[in-house]
């Protein structure tokens, strides 16, 4: 008996591994206002978040099981948590052990970033910086990156010199399979470097 369930989760625990994630944004800027939602998708569940209307909502087999409102602070708690007194930590972390802990993490992010499919990039954006030189390099550079660009990925831009302004319209979908991010992860966590400096802050802290 135990035996068969401990078989039941291992699948299913694989089927989720082996489940993609899949990414979607659309969104939209016009003046002050931005529009639009970014979803995570994932077997049957489904997780929306509105910009406009800054709530969440979770779905399961398209239908909507849970609702989280946006909560703003009330005026009163906004007021309470400035004028509580701030406790000031005695010791501080040793930065030796924070720095050792930069190559790992660019390593672990660089990784991650890799894991991660871009399906669909559909962008078309307004821009301008109080210097036009920024704006003129800004421009540059977009122009140098859509020439690589993959098939189904378009950038389109237009520029403002005369002032600062940004507006966009943006459509784009990826996906990453879990399994891709256990083994980046379980490399940051047993690197001897990771550990040592992990245990070294912890000591500090202490």
């Amino acid at each position: 008996m135990i035996s068969e369930l401990i078989i039941i989760l291992a699948f299913f625990t694989l089927v989720a591994l082996l489940s993609p994630v899949k990414i979607s944004m659309n969104s939209a800027r016009a003046g002050e206002e931005i529009n639009g939602f970014f979803s995570f998708g994932w077997i049957i569940f489904l997780l929306r978040y509105k910009l406009k209307d800054k709530e969440a909502e979770i779905l399961v087999f398209g239908r909507r099981v849970v609702r989280l409102p946006n909560k703003e602070k009330s005026p009163e708690f906004k007021e309470l948590k400035k004028s509580r007194p701030i406790k000031k930590s005695k010791k501080t972390p040793h930065l030796g052990d924070i720095f050792s802990l930069l190559r790992p993490m660019l390593r672990l992010f660089k990784d991650l970033i890799y894991s991660f499919k871009l399906k669909y990039l559909d962008i078309d954006i307004k821009f301008g910086l109080e210097d036009p030189a920024y704006t003129g390099i800004l421009a540059g550079f977009l122009h140098s990156i859509t020439g690589i660009m993959h098939k189904g990925h378009t950038i389109r831009w237009s520029v403002d010199f005369s002032k600062p302004v940004l507006e966009w319209n943006l459509k784009a979908e990826a996906a990453i399979t879990p399994i891709q991010i256990v083994l980046p992860v379980a490399r940051f966590l047993t690197n001897r470097q990771v550990i040592r400096s992990g245990l070294g802050i912890a000591t500090h802290s202490r």
